[in-house]
């Protein structure tokens, strides 16, 4: 599948020839996309295609060996570490502890970026965090602690925090890949209806399709297939790059692809690029 050009004007972030490696291993290789302002983009790929890799690369957590990511066609390397953080927020995959740390305390966090570690929220603060935990469906539950939280609740819980930081760029590792159906729907609804440039990986391949307007596929460190979910979700990508036989059609509530997986592998020993083609 071809790798088509995404560049435009309005691109907020960019990647060019990016390239990590670790422990002699290459876990990125060649990497190229842009991602345009105000878009919604999903990373898919199989287990260890780098998806993790390319987002801690994207949030500065680690450097690559070649290459480069632009914020607003700029060098992420040669900016400000505050800076940055005043306009990239992230949410990951496992909810971090905080401790004893109270809803209200988790999202007041996000103030740090704009007002440092240890300066106090003054009245339009407390406005800030109080409609952020209003927005994500937490105002009862403000002054609980953080820890006694289900899974679904943290995660809003952090979403909150990032709306309080006031990003331009959401940047999320599978974030609902150990929730339960509901809140997986519910909290990628949240983060669409924010309005904000989001970059999320995703284990749901059908909850990528419904909810993002481009996609990105890795493939062993590879950048695979670049497009809308209509030209990526295909019979072929899903048999040449996870390895499984799919029937594709469209979802009835909104016509975006939708995919059926075949089974019996174990018992048939399925050729999976020739069956049910």
């Amino acid at each position: 599948m071809s790798i088509a050009s995404n560049t435009a004007k309005a691109s907020l972030l960019t990647t060019e020839h990016l390239r990590w490696c670790t422990d002699g291993n290459v876990i990125l290789d060649d990497i190229n996309f842009a991602v345009n302002q105000g878009s919604f983009t999903g990373i898919l790929g199989p287990n260890g295609a780098g998806k993790s890799s390319l987002l801690r690369c994207l949030y500065r957590f680690v450097k690559p060996e070649q290459g480069v990511v632009c914020f607003e066609y700029q060098d992420i390397w040669q900016l400000d570490a505050n800076d940055y953080a005043k306009n990239v927020a992230v949410v990951l995959q496992e909810a971090p502890s905080h401790f004893n740390l109270t809803v209200y305390d988790v999202v007041a966090l996000g103030l740090i970026p704009h007002k440092g570690l240890f300066s106090r929220a003054n009245k339009t603060d407390d406005e800030k965090i109080a409609q952020a935990i209003s927005q994500v469906g937490l105002t009862h539950k403000v002054q609980q602690s953080f820890e006694h939280l289900s899974g679904g609740e943290k995660q809003r819980a952090l979403i909150a925090r990032a709306i309080v930081q006031s990003p331009k760029l959401l940047l999320m590792d599978e974030p609902t890949s150990h929730l339960d159906v509901r809140y997986q729907i519910q909290i990628m609804e949240l983060v669409k209806s924010l309005g904000i440039t989001v970059i999320a990986s995703f284990h749901d391949l059908n909850l990528a399709s419904a909810m993002c307007d481009n996609l990105l596929v890795l493939n062993q460190g590879k950048l695979v297939a670049e497009g809308t979910p209509q030209q990526v979700i295909t019979t072929t990508m899903l048999s040449d790059v996870f390895g499984v036989c799919a029937h594709v059609d469209q979802h009835p509530q909104h016509n975006v692809p939708h995919i059926s997986y075949y089974y019996g592998y174990i018992q048939d020993n399925v050729n999976l690029g020739n069956e049910h083609a």
